[in-house]
C-alpha cells in the first residue's frame, strides 16, 4: 500500500497517520478485497503492502485456512502491519521484509494477487506486473490499484511552494512525469490491464474526498512526496508544514480529491489443442487384463 514511505515518529504522528488510515487507505483496501473475490483457504500475495491496509481485509476474507504473504521493503510499514494484525487477532497474515521484484512464488502458484497503489514502486510498470503474472497459477485473479487521474493534484503545488523560501529553486522546478497518469482512467486502466493478456477485466472507479484538514493532507502529501523535504532540517520542514496548510486553506477548497481506480482481471488458463470436428478422441492401447494364454 501506498504509505509505506511513512516513517513512525511521533504520537501526533501516529495518530495522524491512524486518522489517514482509516479515512484513506483502509477504504481503498477494501475495494481491491472485493475485486479480488478471495475465497477461504487461498493463498495471496499482497505487493509492495504498505502497513497492510488490503492484507488485513484480505485475511478475514480467506479465513484461517488461508494464507496471505504481506511484502515490502520499509520495516516500519510492516511493523505498523504486524501490530494491527495482532490486535485483530489475525495469525495468518505474514508481514516479510522483502523486494517484490524478486520474491519467489510458491509451488503451484498464488491464488491471487494484489498490488494497491504499488504499481509505481517498479522501476517499469509494465515489467513489475508481468513479473506478479509470473506468480500466479493460471485462473489465478490479479487486481491492481492506481489513482485516478486528477487526484491528489493540490498537493504537490502547494508542497513545492510552500518549500520555495527553503529552497528557491522548488517553485520553478516541474514535477516528475507521472508514467502511471496515463491509466487514471476506466479505460485506460481497462485495456493496459488486458494487454497484460488478462481475461475478464474490470476496472471501477472508488470515489474517496479527503477534507483539507492538516491531519490528514500533511501526512498524505508525504506518502508521495516526500523526497522534495530530504535534507531540510527539522525547523525548515516545520515551516514547510505550516506554509502548506495555510496555502492549502486559503484557496478555499474544502476538499481533496483521492479517488482510486481498481482493476482486476484472470490470469488465462492454457488452451488444450482442438480436435478436428467429427474426429474420434484417441483410444488407449488394448492391453489384456486376464491370464496368459496356454502355449500350444
Amino acid at each position: 500500500m501506498e504509505p509505506r514511505d511513512v516513517a513512525a515518529g511521533s504520537v501526533e504522528d501516529e495518530e495522524q497517520f491512524d486518522r489517514l488510515f482509516s479515512a484513506l487507505w483502509s477504504p481503498i483496501g477494501a475495494a481491491a478485497a472485493k475485486a479480488a473475490r478471495l475465497r477461504p483457504g487461498v493463498h495471496v500475495l499482497d505487493a509492495w503492502c504498505g502497513p497492510g491496509a488490503f492484507a488485513l481485509q484480505a485475511a478475514e476474507h480467506v479465513g484461517p485456512l488461508g494464507v496471505v504473504d504481506a511484502v515490502d521493503l520499509a520495516e516500519s510499514s510492516l511493523e505498523r502491519g504486524r501490530a494491527r494484525a495482532e490486535a485483530h487477532g489475525l495469525a495468518n497474515v505474514r508481514f516479510v521484509r522483502g523486494d517484490v521484484s524478486d520474491w519467489p512464488a510458491p509451488p503451484g502458484g498464488y491464488d491471487a494477487v494484489v498490488c494497491a497503489l504499488g504499481v509505481s514502486s517498479f522501476p517499469d510498470a509494465a515489467a513489475g506486473t508481468e513479473r506478479l503474472l509470473g506468480l500466479m497459477r493460471p485462473g489465478g485473479r490479479l487486481t491492481v490499484a492506481v489513482w485516478s487521474r486528477d487526484a491528489l493534484d493540490p498537493l504537490a503545488g502547494a508542497l513545492r511552494q510552500a518549500l520555495a523560501p527553503e529552497r528557491p529553486s522548488a517553485a520553478g522546478t516541474p514535477p516528475p512525469a507521472d508514467p502511471l497518469r496515463r491509466l487514471g482512467t476506466l479505460r485506460s486502466l481497462r485495456d493496459w490491464l488486458a494487454a497484460r493478456s488478462l481475461s475478464s477485466v474490470e476496472a471501477r472507479h472508488v470515489p474517496l474526498a479527503l477534507p483539507v484538514d492538516p491531519g490528514l493532507v500533511w501526512p498524505l502529501a508525504l506518502t508521495g512526496f516526500r523526497g522534495l523535504l530530504d535534507g531540510l532540517p527539522a525547523d525548515a520542514a516545520e515551516r514547510v508544514r505550516r506554509r502548506f496548510t495555510e496555502r492549502l486553506l486559503a484557496e478555499g477548497r474544502g476538499t481533496i480529491d483521492a479517488s482510486a481506480l481498481v482493476g482486476t482481471g484472470t490470469v488465462r488458463r492454457v488452451a488444450l489443442p482442438r480436435r478436428p470436428r467429427g474426429a474420434r478422441p484417441p483410444q488407449p492401447a488394448y492391453r489384456p487384463t486376464g491370464p496368459a494364454p496356454k502355449p500350444v
